[in-house]
C-alpha cells in the first residue's frame, strides 16, 4: 500500500483535536524524586526468555532487553537496529538484497539469503520463530518490547538458535480510547510518522490499530538512471534505480484480546510494503587473476568509475533496481489458565514472504560490449532476482508451578516452503530489443556469453523448497530464596527438500532432481544460581545448541552443534543505581557453516570442522546524580574456525569487540511542566574481515575498518501547545559522518564493496491523548 504524505500528515492532524492529553511514555525519564532531584532507582525490565514473563535481573542467563524508552530513545524500528548496544552483536547491510541484514551473535551469523540454509540466530515476532531472516530489514508499526539473549537457546527457543535469539514483542491493547501520532522530516528528504489508536474496550474485546509510513532517498546517486531491461516472466520489466540507499515503508499492526478471565485470546498482525534500493555497490578493486582482462573491460565502459577504496557519491549502476519486499504475518495466541498455578498455552502463525529484489548490478559499473563493438549492454557478473516463501507454526505449551517447582512442556511444529529463481548473469551481453530469456544451457536464451558460461544458472539457481521441523521439550527450576536449579531438554527432527530446476550443470547436462535431507538432535542446558540477596546473584550454565543440515545444490552438509559454557553476574547495587551484567563464555561448534559465493561456483557452504569462542561481555546502567543516566557495554570475541577440508583456511566475520556508551541528562521541570532531554550515544565495532575465504591479494580490500559512530538527540517534553502537550526532538544520527566500508566481497574477478550511511538528521514531534 502506498499513502500519501497528505493523507498521513491529516490523519495525525484530526487526531490532534482530541481534547485529552496524557503525557507521551515512549520515553519517560528514569524514576526520579522531582523535589529533591533524587534518584529512586533503576527500573526493572520484563523478558520472556524463560517462556514466561520474569524480570531481565532475574533471568540466569546473558540477556539485553530494551523496553518501550530504550525503543524510543535508540530509535529502533526493526531487527537491523538492534545492533547498537548490544555486546558481541554486529549488525551489517550487505549486498544481494535490501531486506538482508546480516547479524554476528557471539560470532554467529545470519547471513544467509538462501531457503536451504538456516541462520544460527532464531529471530522472533511475538513468539513466533521466522524461518527466513533474509526478510528482516522491514519496520514493525507498534513495538513494545525487544529482548537479544546471547549464547545458545536450545530448549526453549529451539533448533537455529546457537549464537541466541532476538525477539521482537508487539504492543497489546489497552482497552481504553487513546491515540498516540508523531510525524518525523530530515535530510534525504525523509519524511514519515507513526499513528497508533486504541479503542475502547467492547465487554472482553479490546483492539489497538497502528499505521508506520517512512520514506527517504538514497545516499549515493546514479549516474546510469531509468535504463531498462525487459525480461521474460517472472521477472518483467526492470529499470535502474535513481540513487543507492533509499526507502519507502508503510507496515501496519492490529492487535486484538479478548479477556475471559481464565482464557485470553491474542491475535496480533502485521504487514510491511517497503520499496528500497541496495546501498551502492562500490568497484573496489579487481582481482590479480583478473585484473588484466579486468582493466581492458573497464577501460571500454560507456560510463566508469574508476576503482577506489574512498566512498563515491555516484555511482554507474545500469542494473541496480528497486526492489519490493512485501510481508505479512498473523499469530493467534491462546492461553487458558487451568488452575492458579497451571496453564495451557498455543501459538498459532502464518507468515508470507513476497520479495522482488529486481536486478543487481555486482560488477560496480556500466559496461558495453568490450570484445566485438556491438554497442550492446554487457555485464561481468550481475543477477536478477525473484523469491517467495510462506511458513505455518504451531507451539504448544503446558506451564505451571509446584511447591518451589516451575517448570514448561511443550511441542512445536513448523514448516515452509519457498520458491527462489535467481539467475546470474556472466560476461553476458543483452539484447537490445526484445525480451531478455536467462539461458538455462547452450542453444537457450536470448543472452550471449562471451566468457563461454554454458547458463545464466551456472552459478545462479532456480530451486523450490519444502523445510519441516517437529520438536518436543521440557525445562524445569527450582527455586529457593538462595539457590535455584534449573535444567531442560528438547528433541528435533528435522526434514527439508530441495528441487532444482536449474543449476549448475542442470538441466542442460544434468537433468532437474530433487534432494532431500534429514537430521535430528537432542539439546540440553542446565544452570546454577546463587541468589546473595534479592538485587544481586551469580550463575553457571551449560548449554547445547544445534543448527539443522541441509542440502545446497544437491549438496549435502551436516548439522552444526554447539557446547557452551557460561559464567555470569548480575547485580543492583548501590541502593539500584547501578546495574551491572557480566557473563564470560566458552563456546566449540562442530561442523561449522559458512556461505560463501563465487563466480565459478555459485553460492556454496564452507563447512570447517570445528570452531572455538571464548568471550567476555558487561553491562552497566547508572543513575549517577539526579537527573542522568548512564549505559555502557562492551564486548571481547576471540573466534577461531578450523580450516574446511577442501576450500582450505576460514575467516571469522565477526568483530573483535564491540563497545557502546550513552548517556541522557534530564533537566529541570520548568514552571508550564515541560522539560528538556539531552542524550548521546557513541558505538564502537572492531575491525573485521568480510570475506570468508582468505586471499592475500585482496585481503586489505575486504577489510572493513574499526569506527566510532555517534547519535544524539535533544527532546523536549510535555510542551504546552494550543492546550496539549507535545513531545519534539531533534536527532542525528552518525554525527561525524563516517563513511567507513560497511561490506566487502572478494567475486572472484571484481572486488565489491558497500559504505556505511552518511550522516542524517531530522526532527520529530509527537503527542498522545
Amino acid at each position: 500500500m502506498r499513502f500519501s504524505r497528505a493523507m498521513l500528515l491529516g490523519f495525525s492532524a484530526a487526531a490532534a483535536l482530541c481534547p485529552a492529553l496524557a503525557r507521551a511514555q515512549e520515553q519517560a525519564p528514569p524514576p526520579t524524586d522531582q523535589t529533591s532531584r533524587a534518584p529512586t532507582g533503576l527500573g526493572d525490565v520484563v523478558v520472556t526468555a524463560r517462556r514466561t514473563e520474569e524480570r531481565l535481573q532475574d533471568v540466569p542467563a546473558a540477556v539485553t532487553g530494551y523496553n518501550e524508552a530504550q525503543i524510543a530513545a535508540l530509535d529502533i524500528k526493526s531487527f537491523a537496529d538492534i545492533g547498537k548496544t548490544v555486546p558481541n552483536l554486529d549488525v551489517q547491510r550487505q549486498f544481494g538484497s535490501a531486506s538482508a541484514p546480516q547479524f554476528y551473535l557471539r560470532g554467529i551469523s545470519t547471513g544467509s539469503l538462501k531457503f536451504e540454509s538456516d541462520a544460527g540466530i532464531g529471530l522472533y515476532i511475538d513468539g513466533v520463530y521466522l524461518g527466513r531472516p533474509a526478510g528482516t530489514a522491514f519496520d514493525l508499526a507498534d513495538i513494545e518490547r525487544v529482548e537479544v539473549l546471547r549464547g545458545p537457546q536450545g530448549t526453549l527457543f529451539g533448533r537455529n538458535s546457537t549464537g541466541g535469539a532476538i525477539n521482537y514483542i508487539t504492543a497489546a491493547p489497552t482497552g481504553t480510547f487513546g491515540i498516540r501520532a508523531e510525524a518525523t522530516v530530515g535530510n534525504f528528504d525523509r519524511y514519515g510518522g507513526k499513528i497508533t489508536v486504541n479503542l475502547p474496550a467492547l465487554g472482553p474485546l479490546s483492539v489497538r490499530v497502528s499505521y508506520l509510513h517512512d520514506q527517504h532517498d538514497g545516499y549515493v546517486r546514479n549516474l546510469t538512471p531509468g535504463r531498462s531491461y525487459n525480461f521474460a516472466a517472472p521477472f518483467g520489466t526492470i529499470r535502474s534505480a535513481d540513487s543507492f540507499g533509499a526507502e519507502n515503508t508503510d507496515a501496519v499492526g492490529v492487535a486484538a484480546r479478548l479477556d475471559l478471565g481464565r482464557f485470553v485470546a491474542d491475535y496480533k498482525f502485521d504487514y510491511t510494503d517497503k520499496v528500497s534500493t541496495q546501498l551502492g555497490q562500490q568497484l573496489l578493486g579487481f582481482d590479480p587473476s583478473f585484473a588484466a582482462t579486468a582493466g581492458a573491460i573497464y577501460r571500454g565502459a560507456s560510463v566508469v568509475i574508476p576503482p577506489s577504496t574512498r566512498r563515491q557519491d555516484a555511482l554507474p549502476l545500469d542494473f541496480t533496481t528497486p526492489s519490493r519486499l512485501r510481508i505479512q504475518g498473523h499469530s493467534l495466541s491462546l492461553r487458558y489458565d487451568v488452575t492458579d498455578d497451571i496453564s495451557i498455552k498455543s501459538i498459532t502463525a502464518y507468515r508470507k514472504l513476497d520479495e522482488f529484489v529486481g536486478g543487481n548490478d555486482i560488477d560496480g559499473a556500466a559496461l558495453v560490449d568490450p570484445f566485438t563493438g556491438t554497442g550492446r549492454p554487457f555485464t561481468v557478473i550481475s543477477s536478477v532476482e525473484d523469491r517467495h516463501q510462506n511458513q505455518w507454526s504451531e507451539e504448544v505449551q503446558l506451564l505451571g508451578k509446584t511447591g518451589r517447582f516451575d517448570w514448561i512442556l511443550g511441542g512445536f511444529w513448523f514448516r515452509e516452503v519457498g520458491r527462489d529463481d535467481n539467475p546470474v548473469f556472466l560476461g553476458d551481453l543483452f539484447p537490445t530489443d526484445g525480451t531478455i530469456v536467462p539461458s538455462q544451457g547452450p542453444g537457450t536464451g536470448t543472452t550471449t556469453s562471451l566468457f563461454g558460461v554454458p547458463s545464466d544458472y551456472f552459478a545462479g539457481s532456480n530451486v523450490a523448497v519444502r523445510n519441516k521441523s517437529i520438536a518436543g521439550y521440557g525445562h524445569l527450576a527450582y527455586k529457593t530464596d538462595h539457590i535455584e536449579l534449573a535444567g531442560g531438554f528438547r528433541y528435533t527432527k528435522d526434514d527439508r527438500l530441495e528441487t532444482i530446476i536449474a543449476g549448475g550443470l542442470r538441466p542442460f547436462a544434468i537433468p532437474a532432481a530433487t534432494f532431500t535431507a534429514s537430521s535430528d538432535h537432542w539439546d540440553f542446558d542446565a544452570t546454577a544460581t546463587w541468589i546473595f540477596n534479592p538485587n544481586m546473584r551469580a550463575y553457571a550454565r551449560f548449554a547445547t545448541g544445534y543448527l539443522s543440515g541441509g542440502v545446497v545444490g544437491g549438496i549435502p552438509f551436516k548439522p552444526e552443534t554447539m557446547n557452551s559454557y557460561e559464567i555470569g553476574f548480575k547485580g543492583d547495587l548501590i541502593g539500584r543505581t547501578l546495574r551491572v551484567n557480566a557473563a564470560l563464555f566458552h563456546a566449540d561448534r562442530r561442523n561449522v557453516q559458512t556461505l560463501a559465493f563465487t563466480a565459478a561456483a555459485g553460492t556454496y557452504i564452507i563447512s570447517a570442522p570445528t570452531a572455538r569462542e571464548n568471550g567476555f561481555e558487561l553491562e552497566l546502567t547508572a543513575l549517577p546524580t539526579a537527573g542522568l543516566t548512564f549505559n555502557a557495554s562492551f564486548g571481547y570475541l576471540d573466534n577461531k574456525l578450523s580450516p574446511d577440508p577442501v576450500n582450505g583456511p576460514v575467516n571469522s566475520l565477526a568483530p573483535r569487540f564491540t563497545t557502546s556508551v550513552g548517556g541522557q541528562y534530564d533537566f529541570v521541570h520548568l514552571s508550564n511542566g515541560s522539560y528538556a532531554s539531552l542524550r548521546i550515544d557513541g558505538f564502537f565495532r572492531d575491525k573485521r574481515l568480510s570475506d570468508p575465504l582468505p586471499n592475500s591479494a585482496t585481503g586489505n580490500l575486504t577489510t572493513l575498518p574499526s569506527r566510532f559512530d555517534i547519535n544524539a538527540r535533544l527532546s523536549v517534553f510535555d510542551l504546552p501547545v494550543a492546550g496539549t502537550k507535545v513531545k519534539v526532538s531533534a536527532w542525528v544520527q552518525n554525527l561525524t559522518d563516517n563513511k567507513a566500508l560497511e561490506f566487502a566481497r572478494n567475486l572472484s574477478t571484481t572486488v565489491i564493496g558497500v559504505y556505511q550511511v552518511p550522516r542524517t538528521f531530522g526532527l520529530t514531534a509527537g503527542f498522545a491523548f
